[in-house]
């Protein structure tokens, strides 16, 4: 993506006031199963819910039943970068080449979907920063986006965490 000049932040994969950032599309497919988005959007799931399966037991040995369709795609261990921006660009990459399919899957009674942008901050202030270039492609997507902004607490010794 090419940077236009009017812009203040430039890309930084370093990103000081961040510890930790990732990008996830959620898709809550109502009774559609997971399989069948994958199948639409030619892209592997990164995690998938399937309404009424069991969980493994977690650390305490509790099982769960879940409750909803869910197909996720994550940039979780896709990218090394602080810069949400990054997370943002590959995953809309990746889902350009779907567009016809995500915007059908949009017209699905009881389907919602969203891009779920998760930003720790390191610092305790500053904050992601998104472009025009990143909010035209989701607009282009129609997707909506959130934010889920977490709090680190300080380490003693005052460094960031390592990429």
């Amino acid at each position: 993506m090419n940077p236009n000049s009017s812009h203040r932040v430039p890309y930084d994969d370093l990103y000081e006031t961040c510890a930790e950032t990732r990008v996830a599309l959620l898709i809550y497919s109502g009774d559609i199963l997971p399989d069948v988005i994958t199948h639409r959007l030619a892209l592997p799931p990164t995690g998938v819910s399937i309404a009424g399966r069991m969980t493994n037991p977690n650390s305490i040995g509790i099982s769960r039943k879940e409750k909803l369709n869910i197909w996720k795609y994550s940039s979780e261990g896709q990218i090394i970068s602080r810069d949400i921006r990054r997370h943002l660009d590959w995953m809309l990459d990746k889902l350009q080449p779907a567009k016809p399919a995500l915007l059908e899957l949009q017209t699905i009674p009881n389907l919602t979907m969203t891009l779920r942008c998760i930003w720790w901050s390191s610092l305790g202030d500053g904050g992601p920063t998104l472009w025009p270039e990143q909010m035209r492609r989701i607009a282009d997507l129609n997707l909506e986006c959130s934010f889920d902004l977490q709090f680190m607490s300080e380490r003693k010794d005052g460094e960031l965490p390592a990429l």
